[in-house]
């Protein structure tokens, strides 16, 4: 450790000297005064006695006196008892008249008396006295303080010095590991003091301001520490002042630079806090911070590719949909017009499969540069995935929009694309929409832009098409095309799950075993819980319902052991097939199949085709149906009523359960004719031996009415809402009472 010199030592040295002066000068000179004191007091004394005794012989005899030398020598005698003691009489003219005893050697001390004769001054006596006995003995005395007082001094100034040097090298020891530690750490610390001027910088303070602590010490910390904006480069309140006049912590604002002593700004991250006493008062402030420019620029830098596609630089699809998001915002709000452009290009593919996909992706450079030239600077190029881009054209009238997209297709069409020896034309078809404030939403704007650019493909290629609202049935059949991938990946991933929805029996006569409808469910990338009636359209318009009803079937066969369990052994399960599966040559043996792995009882499952798809495919539903009751299946007529019935239909379907559409079902409580129908379809099918289902019963008056006719059984919202088959409850089968 390296001290600095201090004055403490001196200071204890001094009043240590101080005091053993003082109590080495105090004995002697309080003992010489008291002595002093003493002496002249018996002088004193000695003299009264002796004035009078003369004095009274002077009366006897006044003319004589001065002549008898030897009475007065007598009366000198009788108390000088002293050897260094001189006494002597004067006459009034000052001659001696008698003296007893030499005049004492320096030092000495002299007292008079005046000599009375009947009240006049007729001379005086004197006595002198040796002080050299007395100052033998005050140096004696003055000895003896001065020993004391070195002993004192020693005493006083070893003691309290030793402590003194304890207390003082354990603070500077403290004082060193701070700074150690100070030194040490990897953040930036500024001390003040309670006028927030500066008083120590650590090293990396030092570092980080480009001021040295001792040059900046006792200089404002607002000069020392230049606190900023970042985005706005404006100046930030000194955190210091705060946290002392607040006597709290303050944390620094977000983006907050330090404008170095050269002028440098340093992106930086902490906060200040006041330095209060025992008291609780402020003696200062502290500031501590450290350089995130590093992290910032990760952050920025993690946050540009988050936002761009990395192979071209271009806008991504999701930042691009914020974006989109945004325009559409203040279309609605503030009344603007901006277009959307989906531009796909024509030969990429080509290119790609034919050169390799280093190729492609010069390809995809080059058009990317190309199409951000013909672009003005408030638009916005994004690359949408593959050879896709979006053109966001904000504040851009349709008329404007055509004339920009036009020359962006010229642009593309002019592309000669080179790569080794081979040289390709590139064209584009491109879709356009408008952005108003009608638009539904981005999905939508995307759609029908993807929908105009189809149209563009299939009119040629190479052009551009504008959405119209003539081209919502394009789309329907482009999101069918959609669902395509989405169903395959689907049914690669087992992203499928069963529901249930038992049926409710409504006849008192006997009990009904429990009866459930299996449903199919689809759960996309985000969890969330997709109908079939946004998937079976396309699934059946590009022949993948073989795939799913095989998906279901399969999976239903396996559940059984813990559906029985649930439901009872013999629960009936309900499993639809849709139009295009009955068409399936190898459905049959698939089912048996699976059914004999499964060692599932036959008698258990029944399978549902829609009246429609057993019309349409009549031949192969009649083959079907025989040949899987032959094999012990149920079967059942779902959506009967619903579209071209007739009796005589039913007479070739073998069977066993009729499912009015609901249609028909949610009017008989207020509409005669329905009523009728449905007594009438009942009436026909219990003659035949079918046991009817009511569809779609929501309400207490329709289960009444459905239970009054005579139907077996009923199933809707009000019995129970299709959930998944786990949380599905038993029980359902008894009979509904009169609502």
């Amino acid at each position: 450790m390296t001290g600095q010199p201090t004055a403490l030592p001196r200071v204890v040295s001094a009043i240590a000297a101080v005091v053993a002066l003082t109590v080495a000068l105090v004995g002697p000179l309080g003992y010489f005064e008291l002595a002093y004191e003493r002496l002249t007091g018996e002088m004193l004394t000695e003299l009264d006695i002796k004035a009078q005794d003369t004095s009274q012989l002077i009366s006897a005899t006044a003319d004589m006196w001065v002549y008898q030398k030897y009475r007065l020598e007598e009366l000198l005698r009788r108390r000088h008892t002293l050897t260094n003691q001189s006494t002597r009489i004067f006459d009034s003219h000052g001659n001696v008249v008698v003296g007893l005893g030499v005049t004492p050697l320096s030092p000495h001390v002299c007292r008079t008396a005046t000599l009375y004769d009947s009240g006049e001054s007729t001379g005086e006596v004197e006595v002198c006295r040796s002080l050299r006995e007395l100052v033998w003995k005050t140096s004696g005395v003055g000895l003896f303080g001065l020993m004391l007082g070195m002993l004192i001094f020693v005493t006083l100034r070893s003691i309290p010095l030793r402590a003194l040097r304890a207390a003082m090298l354990a603070l500077e020891r403290e004082k060193e590991r701070a700074e150690v530690t100070l030194h040490s750490i990897g953040d930036a610390v500024v001390t003040t003091d309670r006028q927030e001027r500066v008083e120590y910088l650590n090293p990396i303070a030092e570092r980080l301001t480009g001021w040295r602590s001792a040059e900046a010490a006792g200089r404002p910390v607002t000069e020392v520490v230049r606190l900023v904006n970042e985005l706005t480069n404006e100046p930030v309140p000194s955190p210091v002042h705060l946290a002392v006049t607040e006597k709290r912590i303050v944390a620094l604002a977000n983006h907050t630079g330090l404008i170095r002593r050269d002028g440098q700004c340093v992106a930086i991250e902490d906060s200040a806090a006041p330095i209060l006493d025992k008291r609780g008062e402020v003696i200062g402030g502290v500031l501590v911070f450290h350089d995130v420019s590093a992290a910032r620029h990760l952050a920025q830098r993690l946050s540009w590719q988050a936002a761009h596609d990395a192979l071209t630089g271009l806008v991504n699809r999701k930042e691009f949909d914020h974006l989109l998001e945004e325009a559409l915002h203040s279309a609605r709000t503030q009344d603007k017009n901006h277009a959307l452009c989906y531009i796909d290009l024509d030969q990429f593919k080509v290119v790609n499969d034919t050169c390799g996909h280093i190729a492609g992706d010069e390809l995809l450079k080059q058009a990317s540069a190309l199409l951000q030239s013909r672009m003005r600077g408030s638009d916005t190029l994004a690359r949408l995935g593959g050879d896709e881009f979006g053109m966001l054209l904000e504040s851009c009238p349709l008329d404007k929009a055509l004339q920009i997209a036009t020359d962006v297709l010229h642009a593309i069409g002019s592309l000669r694309f080179t790569w080794q020896d081979k040289v390709f034309t590139v064209g584009a078809s491109i879709g356009i929409v408008a952005v108003t404030p009608h638009s539904t939403s981005t999905q939508w704007l995307l759609g029908a832009a993807d929908t105009a650019c189809y149209s563009a493909k299939e009119a040629g290629r190479n052009r551009l098409h504008v959405f119209e609202q003539g081209d919502e049935e394009l789309a329907a059949r482009r999101e069918q095309m959609n669902w395509v991938s989405t169903l395959t990946r689907a049914l690669e991933q087992e992203r499928f799950v069963l529901y249930g929805q038992p049926y409710q029996a409504l006849s008192t006569d006997v009990r009904q075993p429990q009866h459930v409808e299996l449903l199919l469910r689809l759960v996309d990338k985000d969890g969330a819980i997709i109908l079939p009636g946004s998937f079976i359209p396309g699934a059946e318009r590009y022949n993948l319902m073989p795939a799913v009803d095989r998906w279901v079937i399969a999976h239903a066969f396996h559940a059984h052991g813990d559906l029985a369990r649930k439901f009872g052994p013999d629960a009936i399960f309900a499993i639809n097939l849709s139009g295009t599966t009955l068409s399936d040559e190898h459905l049959a043996e698939f089912i048996l199949a699976q059914a004999q792995m499964r060692n599932v009882p036959r008698e258990n499952f029944c399978f549902e085709i829609t009246e429609t798809s057993a019309v349409n495919n009549l031949p192969r539903a009649v083959s079907f149906i025989r040949q899987m009751r032959n094999a012990r299946f149920k079967f059942a007529l779902d959506h009967f009523g619903a579209g071209m019935s007739s009796f005589s239909y039913l007479k070739n379907f073998p069977v066993d359960y009729l499912k009015i559409d609901g249609n028909l079902i949610k009017e008989i409580d207020s509409d005669s004719l329905s009523r009728r129908m449905v007594a009438a379809i009942n009436d026909i099918g219990h003659a035949m031996g079918i046991r009817t289902v009511a569809e779609l019963v929501d309400n207490a008056a329709v289960l009444k009415v459905a239970r009054d006719i005579g139907l077996d059984f009923a199933q809707g919202y009000l019995i129970e809402e299709p959930i998944p088959l786990t949380r599905l409850p038993a029980n359902k089968s008894e009979p509904a009472s009169a609502q």
